[in-house]
């Protein structure tokens, strides 16, 4: 059986919350402002189907990068 790994590259908006201290309101704001579309986060749908309505991803290393190079 293949072990499976989980390196939080993505994380939920919980996690980013845990690890940033941002709350959902600020996230919102970086996610309609300066963040990048699948580059800093992106929606992933439990059917695989493109839509607004599926889990939003976030990827906490590109954010901290950003946060970094600002």
């Amino acid at each position: 059986m293949a072990q499976v790994i989980f390196n939080e590259e993505w994380v939920v908006e919980e996690r980013l919350t845990a690890r940033t201290g941002l709350d959902n309101r600020q996230i919102e704001k970086y996610r309609q402002g300066c963040w990048i579309e699948g580059v800093h986060f992106k929606r992933v749908s439990p059917s695989g189907e493109k839509t607004l309505r599926g889990i939003t991803w976030y990827n906490y290393p590109k954010i901290n990068q950003m946060i970094q190079d600002a």
